[in-house]
């Protein structure tokens, strides 16, 4: 065998072994050459702000959508390399899994907001009733985030990332170091908000989103693993979370007060602690690397015969595993 197809053989073992510090660096030096000219552009130093006013967007949303873009390219091309085309082909079907069992998706679609109004009503908040067109443009924003933000955001989050994470560590652990980066490629978006205006604001906005994404990432995992790593379901979830805590969702038109925000954060830790207790034994590496092989499964079965042994997933299990 010569050299170039020694190396040839190699590169995509040495891509799965390092997949996650590849993709964290690649990710969080692109998002932020993206988002660091949307701030120029935000800013009036480049040309380009009154773009998204052109079909009804502001700044951050259509920062958030480069993002998304930046995120989404970064892990489709590390995937490609560290898994060839059956890896990509498994995390597309993640993207577009429906069928999986009712109780999951009502999870996902309406645990954290009614736990939401709940908790705000216990707060001293008061429900009102929404007319029939709020709700319509509601499930019309809800629809939009999910197709243009969150199902693509938690290919990279929940489908790449925490998923390999979990390979070598428990759910919880998994969920902790995910939100690592994710909280990091959010601090460009609270600058175009004008929510981080000097570097002395830095610090506390860091802790906050800390907080937040860890508990979104625990919560976002239990889904996973209990939906039978449907990313569409993750991503559905996401999206009922932004609209319970967004000022302009779901639960801002159901409730007057001013508990929301804090009862949307608790309904996310009630929800994420009953997922944890509901999934109690399925937590770790094990059950993990089972659902890896159910993916790899049907593929393979499919070509049973012709399938290349590198054309396969490798399974990104860590040095602790190795």
């Amino acid at each position: 065998m010569t050299s170039s197809k020694v190396r040839a053989t190699a590169a995509p073992s040495w891509m799965a072994q390092h997949a996650t510090i590849v993709f964290s660096l690649t990710a969080l030096v692109a998002s932020y050459t993206a988002l660091g000219l949307m701030i120029l552009v935000d800013r009036g130093v480049l040309p380009g702000r009154s773009i998204p006013s052109l079909i009804g967007w502001d700044m951050e949303e259509a920062s958030s959508l480069v993002l998304v873009l930046v995120l989404v390219a970064t892990t489709f091309s590390i995937t490609r390399l560290a898994e060839g085309t059956a890896g990509v082909r498994a995390l597309a079907a993640r993207m577009t899994r429906w069928r999986l069992g009712w109780r999951w998706w009502l999870t996902g679609v309406a645990a954290v907001p009614a736990a939401t109004v709940g908790l705000a009503v216990a707060l001293g908040d008061h429900v009102v009733a929404p007319t029939p067109m709020t709700l319509l443009s509601e499930l019309g924003a809800a629809a939009v985030g999910l197709v243009l933000i969150n199902v693509a955001e938690e290919t990279t989050w929940a489908g790449f990332l925490q998923t390999r994470l979990e390979r070598a560590h428990s759910l919880l652990v998994a969920a902790v170091l995910t939100a690592v980066p994710f909280a990091l490629v959010h601090i460009p978006i609270r600058v175009v908000a004008r929510e981080i205006d000097s570097p002395t604001e830095l610090v506390p906005q860091l802790a906050v989103l800390m907080v937040l994404c860890t508990i979104i990432r625990v919560l976002l995992g239990g889904v996973m693993r209990g939906a039978g790593n449907s990313i569409l379901v993750v991503a559905a979830t996401h999206t009922s979370f932004n609209r319970s805590n967004n000022v302009d969702g779901i639960a801002a038109d159901l409730l007057v007060g001013q508990a929301r925000p804090l009862a949307a954060l608790a309904a996310a830790i009630v929800v994420a602690a009953l997922i944890l207790v509901a999934l109690r034994g399925r937590l770790g590496m094990t059950e993990r690397l089972r659902l890896d092989a159910s993916e790899v499964a049907a593929p393979r079965s499919s070509r049973r015969g012709t399938a290349e042994p590198t054309s396969e997933p490798h399974l990104d299990r860590g040095p602790a595993r190795r």
